[in-house]
Parts: C-alpha cells; structure tokens; sequence
C-alpha cells in the first residue's frame, strides 16, 4: 500500500511500533504550528513534528526542513523547529525520507541537535565560494548527509516505551 501524505506515514510507523498517536491538528480543532501528532507512550504524552525529505540536492542527503535558510536561521542561532514561541512546542522531529529506489526511512532526532548539525552543515556550505568565486546565496534547504544522521535512523527508542495502544480519549 502506497501511503502518500507524509504526516499519516509517520503516524502509521510509530504506531507499528507500539504507540497511540493521534493528529494534533484534529485534537486541538485548528493548526498547530510547531506541531504535527501527539505520541502517547506508557507513561507520557508529548508533541512530534513531522517533516517529508522528497529530492535533496546532495547525492546521499536528507532534507531535514524544507525551506531555505534565513540569516537569522543560519548565522544569529534563530529556531528551525519550534519556530513559534508562544505554542505547543516539539520534543521530537520526524523526518520521512523517500529514498531514490522508492524506499521510506525514518529518522526520530531531538529538534536542538538537528539544528546544530544543520546549522553546522549549513554555515560551512554558504562559506564556500561558486565555483566562479563569488559569494554563495545562503537560499538553499537545510539538508546533511544520511551518514550524520545515521544514529537517528528508526531511532524509535527515543519515543519511550511504547505499550500505550489502549489509550482511549473521551468524546467532549
């Protein structure tokens, strides 16, 4: 079965491994910036956000936010997820990376290391001058190499202990 909107992949894959996992955007009636699902595990309920990686520039990368850089973003530390203060804030970033052969890997990572790597990747890129010598445009997306992001790769232990499929919420 082909599952075309990323966010109901995600929710399926970390039900398959065992959680509760409900839209957060039908919970809360309205969007929720910052946030996609909420994940319910045996002793807790906490917030995920959910990003799609669909044809990075880089050979063998991953997407990890799909828009391009700001200068705030890149160079002043400014938020990459959880952008939006004043709301429901992410525990976790989940990235659902569709591979060239068709294939889907996840990626579960902490949204403050994702940055840092990001950021990282992202300063070192927009240093380096084109190939003509001028100054690159800090407007491309943020993406790193699969091999950074090997350690997250079906990182589902960082949801919990999964168990919580009984949860059951009553109707209002």
């Amino acid at each position: 079965m082909v599952v075309h909107n990323k966010e109901v992949q995600a929710r399926r894959a970390i039900e398959d491994q065992g959680f509760t996992v409900l839209d957060a955007n039908i919970v809360f009636r309205a969007n929720c910036p910052n946030i996609d699902a909420i994940v319910f595990t045996k002793t807790e309920a906490f917030y995920v956000q959910i990003k799609s990686s669909t044809r990075p520039a880089g050979s063998d990368s991953v997407i990890v936010e799909g828009t391009t850089w700001t200068r705030e973003q890149l160079y002043e530390n400014a938020p990459i997820f959880n952008k939006h203060a004043n709301h429901f804030q992410a525990r976790l970033i989940v990235i659902v990376d569709t591979t060239k052969t068709g294939e889907t890997d996840f990626y579960i990572a902490p949204p403050s290391e994702l940055e840092k790597l990001a950021r990282e990747r992202g300063r070192e890129f927009a240093a380096r001058p084109k190939r003509d010598g001028t100054q690159r445009s800090i407007a491309f997306r943020k993406e790193l190499p699969r091999a950074a992001l090997a350690r997250w790769r079906n990182a589902w232990h960082l949801l919990g202990e999964g168990g919580a499929r009984s949860v059951q919420l009553e109707a209002q």
